[in-house]
């Protein structure tokens, strides 16, 4: 396996996307209330609109998209390593709906939103891996 290291200018705005995502990320789910207490209306909307893009409800399908980015990372800085991928992708969900159930009694502690985390997190992360192959189909060999 050909490892090839990008040079520090093509990482720095992958970098700072990467931490102003995870930053943005902690704050929504450590957020001391639900920063979507007065979504309902929206969510309504989106069901009448669009019902078929929200097969399991918004907010399920809503923490899958959330999460699709953190795969995207995961994959990034884990190549090779898909146990370990979803590993991470389990146990951080996982460990964020435990502090939101002990340490914020505003928030709700739920399975499903570990369970839709965790897929957001796999997709991100297949989707990267068949972005990179595709890449190298297409790219000439040097």
């Amino acid at each position: 396996m050909r490892i090839t290291v990008r040079p520090a200018r093509a990482r720095g705005p992958a970098t700072v996307l990467a931490t102003g995502y995870v930053v943005v990320l902690a704050l929504l789910l450590l957020w001391p209330d639900h920063v979507d207490a007065d979504a309902g209306p929206v969510y309504a909307a989106l069901l009448q609109i669009a019902p078929a893009a929200f097969p399991f409800g918004v907010e399920p399908t809503l923490n899958v998209v959330l999460f699709v980015p953190f795969g995207v990372i995961l994959a990034s800085v884990l190549p090779g390593r898909p146990f370990v991928i979803l590993g991470v992708a389990w146990v951080v969900p996982l460990l964020v709906e435990i502090a939101q159930g002990v340490f914020l009694p505003g928030r709700t502690s739920s399975v499903v939103d570990v369970a839709a985390n965790t897929v957001g997190g796999v997709i991100g992360a297949v989707g990267l891996s068949v972005a990179r192959r595709l890449h190298r189909r297409r790219t000439p060999h040097r």
